[in-house]
C-alpha cells in the first residue's frame, strides 16, 4: 500500500514538473506575442528569434519599428547606418511595420541610404514616419507618393526640408493628421492651405530661417510654434482650433501684438506659453492690456526667471480669462542672475492688484518651482486673493539641480526655505486642498 502511494506521488510530482516546463507563452496568439515584443528594445526583440522555429520571424511583425542606434555604444557591432540598412532589409523580406522611427547620427555621407529609408516607408505604406538624423540631412527629393498613401503622422527633426518639398508630401497624404517639423534650416516659406484635409495637429519648432507661414486647415485643433519672430504668420479658416502653444521670441506677440491672433483667440480653450525673464520684466515696465480670452479653460506657463524677479505680470493672463479653470506655472530658475537696482525698484511696482479682480471660475493651481523667496510668496498670496473659488493648490518645491553648483549646502537651505514657506501659505489660507510636493 505504501508502495502504491509512493508511485502515485512520483507520478503527480512528474506531472507538476511537466506543467512547469511546458512552454505556454509560445501558445499565445501572434497578436499578443508581437505586442509583448513591441515593449522590448529592438535588439532584445530580435534575440527571441533563436528560441524556436515559432519565434524565428515573429519579431519582424511588431507594429512599430524603432531604430535608435544613433549614439555610439560598444555593444553595437555594426555602424548605425549599416545596422539600419540591415534591419530594414529584414523587414522588407517579411512584414513591414506600420510605424517607422529612425534616430541616427547622420554623418553627411549616407544620403542614398536615407533616401532609401524614405522610399521604404512610402512603398510599404507606413502610417507613422519619424526621422531624427541629428546632423541635418537635406530632404531634397520629391519621392513619388502612391495615391491615397495612408500616412497619418510625420515627424521631421533636424532634417532640412524646403517648403515646396514638404508641401508635396503633405498634399499627397490625404490622411495625415499630425505634422511636426523641427530644426530645419532650409524651411523659409511654408503654405498649407486645405491640404491635407484631416490635419489636426501641427507644430513648428526652431526653424531659424522661417519667414512666412500660412495655414488654412478646417480640422486643425492644435497648433504650436517655437522660434524667433517671423515676417508673416497667417492662420485662417481654423474653426476647430482650440489649443495653441508658443515659445521663443514669437511668444511675445501674444502679449504685445495680440491683433495678429485675433482670428482665433476667442475660440481657444488651452494656451501654452514659454516666457523668458526678459519678457516678464518688459511686461512689468510697459503694462499691456490683453484681449479677453472668452473661452479659455486652461493656461500653462513655463517661465525662465531669476531670484527676486516679480511674477505679477502673469496675473494679467488670469484676469483676461474669465472662464479659466486651471492655471499651471513651471519656473526655471536662473540663480546666477543678480537683479539690478532698476529691477529691484520694478519689483515693488504693483500695477495689478489681485483683490480688485476676483476670479469666480479658477478651481486649480499647480506651481512647479516654488522656492520660498519673497517674490514667490507674494505671487502665491496674489493668486490666492484672486482665486476666490479655488479648490486645489499644488505647490511643488522641486529639489534644486545641485549639478549646476558646488555649493550644495546653499541649495539644501533654499529647498528647506521653500518647504517652510509653502506650509505657512497653506496655514494662512485655509479651506483649500493643498498638496505640497517636496
Amino acid at each position: 500500500m505504501d508502495n502504491q502511494d509512493s508511485i502515485k506521488k512520483r507520478i503527480c510530482h512528474s506531472r507538476i514538473i511537466s506543467l512547469q516546463l511546458k512552454d505556454r507563452i509560445s501558445q499565445l496568439p501572434d497578436e499578443i506575442l508581437t505586442n509583448i515584443l513591441y515593449l522590448l528594445p529592438l535588439k532584445e526583440a530580435a534575440r527571441t528569434s533563436v528560441l524556436s522555429y515559432r519565434w524565428k520571424n515573429l519579431w519582424t511583425y511588431v507594429p512599430s519599428l524603432i531604430i535608435k542606434d544613433y549614439m555610439s555604444s560598444p555593444e553595437i557591432e555594426l555602424r548605425p547606418v549599416r545596422k539600419c540598412r540591415f534591419i530594414l532589409d529584414v523587414f522588407r523580406t517579411y512584414n513591414p511595420s506600420q510605424e517607422l522611427t529612425i534616430l541616427l547620427d547622420y554623418d553627411g555621407t549616407t544620403s542614398p541610404d536615407v533616401n532609401e529609408w524614405i522610399n521604404f516607408a512610402m512603398k510599404n505604406w507606413v502610417k507613422m514616419l519619424d526621422l531624427n538624423l541629428e546632423q541635418y540631412y537635406t530632404f531634397e527629393k520629391k519621392f513619388p507618393v502612391m495615391k491615397h498613401f495612408p500616412l497619418t503622422k510625420l515627424f521631421l527633426t533636424e532634417v532640412n526640408v524646403i517648403g515646396e518639398v514638404l508641401e508635396h508630401y503633405v498634399s499627397n497624404c490625404p490622411f495625415l493628421e499630425e505634422l511636426y517639423v523641427s530644426s530645419s534650416k532650409s524651411l523659409v516659406n511654408l503654405r498649407l492651405v486645405d491640404q491635407p484635409p484631416k490635419l489636426s495637429t501641427f507644430q513648428v519648432a526652431h526653424c531659424s530661417n522661417l519667414e512666412n507661414l500660412e495655414i488654412s486647415a478646417p480640422n486643425l485643433v492644435s497648433f504650436g510654434y517655437v522660434g524667433p519672430k517671423i515676417k508673416n504668420m497667417t492662420l485662417k479658416h481654423v474653426p476647430l482650433l482650440s489649443k495653441v502653444a508658443f515659445g521663443g521670441k514669437y511668444c511675445e506677440s501674444i502679449e504685445f501684438d495680440s491683433d495678429q491672433h485675433a482670428s482665433y483667440l476667442s475660440q481657444l480653450k488651452k494656451l501654452v506659453l514659454h516666457f523668458t525673464k526678459e519678457v516678464v520684466d518688459r511686461t512689468l515696465l510697459f503694462p499691456y492690456k490683453l484681449p479677453v480670452f472668452c473661452n479659455l479653460k486652461k493656461v500653462e506657463l513655463k517661465v525662465c526667471t531669476y531670484l527676486g524677479q516679480s511674477l505679477l505680470p502673469l496675473i494679467a493672463l488670469i484676469i483676461a480669462s474669465p472662464l479659466l479653470k486651471i492655471f499651471s506655472l513651471e519656473l526655471e530658475m536662473d540663480y546666477s542672475h543678480k537683479p539690478s537696482e532698476i529691477e529691484k525698484l520694478v519689483e515693488n511696482y504693483n500695477i495689478w492688484k489681485a483683490s480688485k479682480h476676483p476670479h469666480q471660475c479658477l478651481k486649480k493651481i499647480k506651481w512647479v518651482g516654488f522656492d520660498g523667496s519673497g517674490s514667490h510668496v507674494d505671487f502665491a498670496k496674489d493668486l490666492l486673493d484672486i482665486a476666490v473659488s479655488l479648490k486645489t493648490f499644488i505647490i511643488d518645491t522641486v529639489y534644486p539641480n545641485i549639478a549646476l553648483s558646488e555649493d550644495y549646502a546653499e541649495f539644501v537651505k533654499r529647498w528647506q526655505i521653500a518647504v517652510v514657506a509653502a506650509c505657512k501659505i497653506a496655514q494662512s489660507h485655509p479651506g483649500i486642498n493643498y498638496l505640497i510636493d517636496c
